[in-house]
């Protein structure tokens, strides 16, 4: 019984920080090309001129999974993400590493790791969120700020 409801826990939280049903921002899916990811989240990002926040994690990480949880509890946090950028996961694991998508993109210093990038392609910044967090989750007042942050910078 206690694996059923960890097992069912878990299905919750991966589910928990998707977006708009875009295959790209669904999951953190190693079989994924981020390549044709990236193209379409380009393509969905320059109609709205939005920005585009590429999370780095993994089905591994706790934090990522924290964060998916912070994210789905907290309707305007979400909402704001959405209307400011165009969010896509990207896998970063044993099974995947993406090497090659990554050689583009800063190098993260630990995980989930954000990648800010203009509809152009332009990489424009990149974030550790542990300066998001607090205590066992994550800060309404540090994220809000960070959308904002985002929101000016692309206006």
């Amino acid at each position: 019984m206690k694996n059923l409801i960890i097992a069912l826990s878990l299905i919750v939280s991966l589910d928990a920080f998707a977006f708009n049903g875009k295959p790209y921002n669904q999951n953190y899916d190693p079989q994924r090309n981020p390549f044709s990811d990236f193209k379409l989240a380009q393509q969905d990002a320059a109609p709205d001129n939005k920005l585009i926040l590429i999370v780095l994690g993994g089905d591994w990480c706790s934090w990522c999974h924290r964060l998916g949880s912070f994210i789905k509890k907290n309707e305007s946090i979400k909402k704001n993400l959405e209307d400011t950028f165009v969010v896509m996961k990207l896998n970063v694991s044993e099974e995947n590493s993406n090497q090659e998508f990554l050689s583009y993109l800063p190098e993260p210093k630990g995980y989930p790791y954000f990648v800010i990038i203009d509809s152009e392609g332009k990489v424009v910044g990149d974030q550790n969120t542990g300066g998001l967090e607090q205590g066992g989750s994550y800060s309404s007042t540090e994220f809000a700020g960070f959308i904002s942050k985002w929101s000016k910078a692309n206006k």
